[in-house]
């Protein structure tokens, strides 16, 4: 199974992944890096203007590299990582509850749509999942070994998991409760106690030293990342309800991890899986009353989805990534007590059995065509280089929900004569449009488009969808 999952994964992966502004933006930051230029802040999110750290170029870096710039070679990383962290699920749910749960857990996230799609593409969030589990797993060793050492490892995954996506905060409470529990149950025992307090305070400086470099680039921007960090709380009519008791959303949450990772994002089954799960999430308590492994799930899940309910902007799959393994491993437990019950909870099993696998098989990313926006990507700037007959040139893109950043990267790498507009106006001026026929290069308000100054189209291409355009300066 773990061998399908790899498949799944790498299968023509690089026409498949995604490469868009975001992934131009890394890739070209990482390629710097490998030539000298550090780096010590990492991506901006998306809402809230804030920086993440800068793990994440790191751990691109030797993928980029060893793959020679292709930025294939970090999509292959992720994909990698992916199979890890299902193995890491596998094995975690054999420990903790037994072989049929951790079947069905590494059967259900090996052929789960989304966690296909994050898990053969090149991005800061997609990581989390395993920096998320691990970060649990050492927490759970620290508690059930009495080696506090392993806390050290905790902070280590805590601060690696932060740094690819904030919601890594949610994860934070989890810690926090079991390292209590931790403190609690050895408080009688002076000896321990005392290492206890050296190991917490060693993973604190662990964490801290691994997030310094947030804290250097806030010292040097007047806490820039900090004051967007408190603007994000404080703006509660937006971002953030922090009353769990006046939220609405946790049911639509459930339904929405349900539909998402379960379901390959289909919403008819869904009322009927969630209530399904909220109702074992009821009774399972009870049955493992006494079972410190399911606590814990149970802590990691509850804390995440009742956090996601306060969140009042759209969530994304990707959100759930510190979630996937939970999810997975609770999906999976379920369907081994109900295969293991008698027989109309077993036919229940096998119901919901049934819809995973035709869910995950039917809408697999894998029977829709690759998209190819590497290679699209690398056609237009061929074609770009060709057309400017080595003649410096500017470049300005149209699109609703793309920038710039992928096509610079392979201008960049192949030596064009691209030039900035702020750095200079050129004799011409391609434009790249990704919006179709209703795109209007002349007179268009996009910054590098402006500044070029009054033009009229000269020439016209097309790429797949693309429409490419080589703009000149109208005369008088």
């Amino acid at each position: 199974m773990l061998s399908a999952a790899l498949i799944l994964r790498l299968y023509r992966i690089d026409e498949y992944l995604t490469f868009l502004g975001d992934e131009g933006r890394d890739v070209r930051i990482v390629r710097d890096l490998l030539r000298g230029n550090f780096v010590f802040i990492g991506p901006q999110t998306s809402i809230g203007n804030m920086y993440l750290g800068p793990l994440y170029y790191y751990l691109m870096a030797p993928a980029l590299f060893l793959s020679r710039l292709n930025h294939v070679g970090p999509a292959v990383m992720i994909a990698v990582l992916t199979v890890i962290t299902i193995f890491i699920t596998w094995k975690l749910t054999r420990v903790w509850f037994d072989k049929l749960s951790a079947f069905f857990a590494l059967l259900l996230y090996s052929l789960s749509p989304v966690a296909i799609i994050y898990g053969r593409s090149s991005w800061n969030p997609n990581p989390m999942p395993l920096f998320s589990i691990l970060t649990i797993y050492f927490t759970y060793l620290a508690l059930i070994r009495k080696k506090f050492k392993y806390l050290i490892l905790t902070a280590i995954c805590l601060a690696s998991a932060l740094q690819m996506h904030y919601l890594g905060l949610l994860l934070i409470p989890v810690v926090l409760f079991w390292i209590v529990r931790l403190y609690l149950v050895n408080k009688k025992n002076q000896e321990s106690l005392m290492e206890l307090r050296i190991y917490i305070l060693k993973s604190f400086f662990v964490f801290f030293a691994l997030m310094s470099p947030l804290l250097l680039f806030d010292l040097k921007h007047d806490f820039a990342n900090s004051k967007a960090v408190i603007q994000f709380f404080s703006d509660r009519q937006t971002t953030v309800n922090l009353n769990p008791g006046n939220s609405n959303r946790f049911f639509p949450v459930v339904k929405q991890i349900t539909s998402d990772l379960l379901l390959g994002q289909q919403t008819n089954p869904v009322l009927f899986i969630s209530i399904i799960l909220l109702f074992a999430s009821l009774v399972l308590p009870i049955y493992y009353l006494s079972s410190l492994p399911f606590w814990f799930l149970y802590s990691w899940i509850l804390i995440g989805v009742l956090g996601l309910s306060l969140y009042k902007q759209h969530v994304y799959a990707h959100y759930f990534g510190f979630l996937y393994p939970a999810i997975f491993i609770f999906a999976g437990l379920v369907l081994s007590l109900l295969f293991r019950s008698k027989i109309i909870p077993k036919i229940l099993g096998l119901v919901l059995l049934i819809i995973y696998i035709y869910s995950s098989v039917k809408f697999s990313p894998l029977v829709y065509p690759p998209n190819r926006q590497l290679q699209r990507t690398r056609s237009a700037v061929d074609l770009i280089i060709s057309e400017s007959n080595g003649q410096p040139f500017n470049f300005g893109l149209i699109a609703k929900q793309n920038y710039d950043e992928s096509y610079r990267y392979f201008f960049e790498n192949n030596n064009s004569q691209l030039v900035r507009g702020e750095n200079g106006i050129t004799d011409q001026l391609f434009v790249i449009c990704e919006d179709g026929d209703k795109c209007q290069p002349e007179g268009n308000p996009a910054w590098q488009i402006a500044i070029f100054g009054p033009s009229k189209i000269d020439k016209q291409y097309q790429i797949d969808y693309l429409k490419i355009y080589r703009l000149v300066h109208t005369k008088g």
